[in-house]
């Protein structure tokens, strides 16, 4: 091969056009493509071609053969090449400095997940463990699969010789057995399918094609379509797509911020849980469909709560869900719904209100009386006005149907930051 910097430099052009034919090629072949493996498998070749393609302008040039007394006819006709071109020279320098870039990005998301793993304690719970053990013998997995809780924020999966599942330790109390199960079930299919190697077979192609845009979106269609294929393991295992559903839902809850970069765990939620219960894909989802898709999954799967909890007591769960539901954080209401003894759950509404300052509970409780009143049938009324506070001014068009809320000066809003209402539901 020709390692010039003209050439590298010209491979590092033509793979602009190339990288852009094969991601085109691939978009392509996902319009006929139905099953996730048949998706995965795709985007995996589609990697691969695209890593490989720039490499042919790396070849040498075949050698000319010329006989006693002639001339190559490109010779005689053609004047002679004009020097290298300084840029082209340049072009691979600043690909090594952008490659270095993501490389160590790359390295040091892989040093902490490591050093969470040896921070890692084992998990004990032995009907835990067996079905780790029953569901890697039907997968076929015959390394053994060491289970740990560490400070992750979602399951992490690594480790190829020693395969190993971190959980958070929010998912062994925040989830019900089957619902962890169902998780674990999922993670056990990315050691099965042998995910960690080909995760870091990606990250190399991410680093090495870190300045193409076709490079990434290769790159989130071959993790989309992973996800894909664990999800369907995992329902194949668990034997009850509702109760997936419900374990993601509630390991999303359970979420402040996304898993390590090693982690590789970007599928959509929407996109997975739409496919989970095999309800039709729309083309384009507009910014309320995600919520509104969660609420139907929630009150389609919803199971009795967990006993001896918050969430089981009639005053704990009306106060969370019809007079705080509006102002409560997500973390907050995450560590409420892990409380257990009545005492803790006053303990914790006692300093939600002491969190918020003097009078806050008060304020409170005159804003949802204020808005209940006079917009019984209108909640995004409601919700602004209770996260919002009173309005500078109401410019309302009854006769139009819609109504205006100004805020003169609002924190983290720009000036005179306007809500419009539609009156029809009022």
């Amino acid at each position: 091969m020709n390692f010039s910097l003209e050439a590298a430099g010209l491979a590092l052009l033509h793979s602009l056009w190339t990288g852009a034919l094969i991601a085109a090629s691939l978009a392509f072949a996902l319009l006929f493509l139905r099953s996730a493996r048949a998706r995965y498998n795709a985007a995996l070749l589609a990697l691969l071609l695209f890593a490989l393609a720039p490499l042919l302008w790396l070849l040498p040039e075949p050698a000319r053969y010329t006989t006693a007394g002639s001339m190559p006819l490109a010779s005689a006709v053609l004047p002679d090449a004009p020097p290298p071109s300084g840029w082209l020279r340049l072009l691979p320098c600043f690909w090594a400095a952008g490659a270095a870039v993501f490389a160590v990005r790359a390295l040091g998301g892989w040093a902490v997940i490591h050093r969470l793993r040896r921070q890692g304690d084992p998990v004990t719970d032995p009907a835990l463990l067996e079905a780790v053990r029953k569901w890697s013998a039907v997968l076929g997995i015959t390394r053994t699969v060491h289970v740990l809780t560490a400070a992750v924020e979602s399951p992490v999966t690594m480790g190829w010789w020693r395969p190993v599942v971190l959980l958070p330790l929010s998912a062994l109390t925040g989830l019900g057995r089957s619902e962890l199960e169902a998780v674990l079930a999922h993670e056990l299919a990315h050691i099965a399918r042998h995910d960690y190697l080909i995760n870091w077979l990606q990250i190399g192609f991410e680093i090495v094609y870190f300045y193409h845009p076709a490079a990434w979106w290769i790159s989130s269609v071959l993790r989309r379509e992973r996800e894909h294929c664990c999800d369907d393991l995992a329902i194949q295992l668990s034997g009850d797509r509702r109760r997936y559903a419900r374990a993601l839902l509630q390991l999303a809850d359970l979420q402040s911020c996304r898993p390590p970069a090693l982690a590789a765990r970007q599928g959509d939620l929407e996109t997975r849980i739409r496919r989970i219960l095999q309800m039709k894909q729309p083309s384009a989802a507009p910014a309320w469909a995600l919520p509104l898709l969660l609420l139907a999954v929630s009150l389609l799967s919803a199971q009795p709560p967990t006993p001896n909890t918050c969430a089981s007591l009639p005053q704990h769960e009306a106060w969370l869900n019809t007079q705080v539901q509006w102002i409560i954080e997500d973390r907050e209401r995450a560590a409420f719904l892990r409380l257990k003894e009545p005492a803790e759950c006053d303990r914790f509404v006692e300093q939600f209100w002491q969190r918020r300052g003097e009078g806050a509970k008060a304020e409170h409780k005159r804003r949802m009386s204020w808005a209940a009143e006079r917009y019984p049938n209108l909640e995004v009324a409601r919700r602004t006005y209770v996260q919002l506070g009173p309005p500078d001014e109401i410019e309302s068009h009854p006769n139009e149907g819609y109504e205006f809320w100004r805020y003169r000066s609002l924190p983290g809003k720009e000036k005179n930051y306007t809500v419009r209402f539609d009156l029809k539901g009022r």
